[in-house]
C-alpha cells in the first residue's frame, strides 16, 4: 500500500515537473514571437509602410490564443 502511495505522488510529481517544463517552453516561444513582430513593425514603419494590417493581426492571435 505504502509503494503504491510513494509511485502516485512520484507520477503526480513528475506529471506537475512536466507540465512546468511545456508551460515555460511556450512562455518561451510566444516572447520570441512578439520580439520577431515588433521587428518587423519597426522594418515596416522605418520603410514608411502601414503597420495597421500587422497590428491587427498581432492583436487577432493575441485573442486566439488567450
Amino acid at each position: 500500500m505504502e509503494d503504491k502511495k510513494k509511485r502516485a505522488e512520484g507520477d503526480y510529481l513528475e506529471e506537475r515537473r512536466q507540465a512546468a517544463m511545456a508551460q515555460a517552453l511556450a512562455d518561451q516561444e510566444e516572447k520570441a514571437y512578439y520580439s520577431y513582430a515588433e521587428r518587423c513593425i519597426k522594418e515596416w514603419q522605418a520603410a514608411g509602410k502601414n503597420i495597421k494590417p500587422l497590428l491587427i493581426e498581432l492583436k487577432s492571435y493575441k485573442d486566439k490564443t488567450t
